[in-house]
């Protein structure tokens, strides 16, 4: 009996790359014509709240027990319903969801009463687990691509999930961030609001306000900051810092758990946010420079020398000197080439000298 052949299977010769192939492959990516790019069409940048917040990702800071999940519940209702923002500002109706990831249901079903809700659009929708948040995020923008819809996440705490021992914590921010960001631009128009705890330290600027690195911060297109110095007072501001448009604060007031802009638009609010800024710093200046502030409004310009004849009170013209020198420092007051000073107080005269009047009445009789 013939033995059988044993049968070899047959191996494709493999096919060699041509030259120009080879180098493709190997050869460095060229950079790009910047004319190119210049007669590239983007898409038009819009917003969630017209002249407020861009679409895009962002990261919502605040010290914890402030109201900031009850300010971005509001904006979820009001995109949901078309109605205006804090009180405000009209915006479009669009696909929303909330990922509550802290409240629950019970506490979330109080707070939409708490707020009026009667009639609910079925595009707004919401999630309380955590373990499956970032997939029911990515299901419903897939959803409703091509809507501008909405995802507000409360808190970023909540799917962070541990570090890997290797990696950095900037790297696992940013991996954390950068699927969820990707989500936006892949479809102009979508939006994630992440709202996040900020640092205890308060040394820095709004940007550097945010708990964590700068993987956070460098990985979303802009940070709203709500500051709420003193939780016993109603007063706040949003700080606005974006990549695409430029930096804003608008002042704000809680009014039991509804969040409203100080004035009826945007440019209100921050003339509030101004005005309520140049307040402080008057409020920290003592008996002298409230009394040279006045002065400065009712005879200015003024030297030191002329503003020390003028001034009616227990003070030497060094003290006098300083006092102007740091209402300049503090951009309450200009200096021109020939020394002299102009206060910069922006509301009107009468206004100004019956607060600053009022403030050194109470200062002298509190020295008595």
């Amino acid at each position: 009996m013939t033995p059988r052949k044993k049968l070899t299977p047959r191996v494709p010769k493999p096919q060699l790359l041509t030259e120009a192939e080879t180098q493709a492959l190997t050869a460095p990516p060229k950079p790009r014509s910047v004319a190119d790019l210049l007669t590239q069409d983007f898409p038009i940048l819009d917003w969630i709240v017209p002249d407020v917040i861009p679409d895009g990702c962002h990261l919502i800071v605040a010290a914890p027990k402030i109201g900031k999940s009850l300010l971005t519940l509001m904006l979820a209702i009001a995109c949901a319903t078309g109605e205006r923002a804090f009180g405000a500002i009209k915006v479009r109706p669009r696909p929303v969801l909330l990922l509550d990831l802290e409240s629950g249901d019970r506490r979330l079903a109080k707070r939409l009463t708490d707020f009026g809700m009667s009639t609910v659009p079925d595009t707004f929708e919401f999630h309380t687990d955590a373990e499956t948040a970032l997939a029911v995020m990515r299901e419903f923008m897939e959803k409703h691509k091509g809507q501008s819809p909405l995802v507000i996440l409360d808190t970023l705490s909540e799917v962070m999930g541990p570090k890997p021992r290797d990696l950095a914590p900037m790297l696992h921010e940013k991996r954390t961030l950068q699927p969820i960001q990707r989500l936006c631009a892949d479809d102009p128009g979508a939006s994630v609001l992440i709202v996040h705890h900020n640092r205890k330290d308060k040394t820095g600027d709004s940007v550097d306000s945010s708990s964590g690195t700068h993987g956070l911060t460098g990985a979303v297109d802009g940070i709203f900051v709500l500051d709420r110095p003193d939780r016993q007072q109603p007063e706040a501001t949003l700080i606005r810092n974006s990549r695409d448009i430029e930096d804003a604060t608008f002042g704000m007031t809680l009014k039991a758990v509804v969040w409203t802009f100080d004035g009826r638009s945007a440019g209100k609010a921050r003339q509030a946010a101004e005005d309520r800024r140049i307040r402080e710093q008057i409020e920290r200046q003592g008996k002298v420079g409230h009394k040279l502030l006045a002065l400065l409004k009712e005879h200015g310009p003024l030297t030191p020398a002329e503003a020390f004849e003028l001034y009616d009170g227990d003070a030497k013209i060094q003290t006098v000197r300083n006092a102007l020198n740091r209402l300049a420092l503090r951009d309450l007051a200009s200096k021109d080439s020939a020394g002299r000073y102009s206060a910069k107080y922006p509301l009107s005269w009468v206004s100004f000298l019956s607060w600053v009047a009022t403030q050194t009445t109470q200062a002298t009789r509190g020295a008595m």
